[in-house]
């Protein structure tokens, strides 16, 4: 019996089989085109719709109706909130850590 027929190897091929089709789904990365609306390029696709944020990776818009929106909050703590998210927000041409369940794309990160 030749190594790769052999009970050991159809095993290990059954198992990397399973393996693939039970993981997750893959993450790459995407550049983000724009903001207001959110939409990124995916392996040189434009993609416009289906995209979904972290809770962190907010847009301007996002960023400024959630902090003005706090009551009970200081302007000057406003501003001191919003320079702080601003690191985490995305921006158009920001890299971002995409994983993609069938027509839907979770941007989990921004990539520093």
């Amino acid at each position: 019996m030749s190594k790769n027929n052999s009970a050991a190897s159809r095993i290990v091929a059954g198992m990397r089989e399973e393996g693939a089709k039970n993981n997750g789904f893959e993450m790459t990365q995407a550049v983000v085109t724009s903001v207001d609306p959110i939409s990124i390029s995916y392996n040189n696709t434009r993609i416009t719709s289906g995209i979904v944020l972290s809770g962190c990776l907010q847009t301007e818009k996002a960023l400024e109706e959630a902090v003005e929106g706090e009551a009970g909050l200081s302007q000057g703590f406003k501003e001191a909130l919003k320079k702080l998210i601003s690191a985490v927000k995305l921006s158009a041409g920001d890299s971002v850590v995409v994983q993609r369940v069938k027509d839907t794309f979770y941007i989990v990160g921004k990539v520093n």
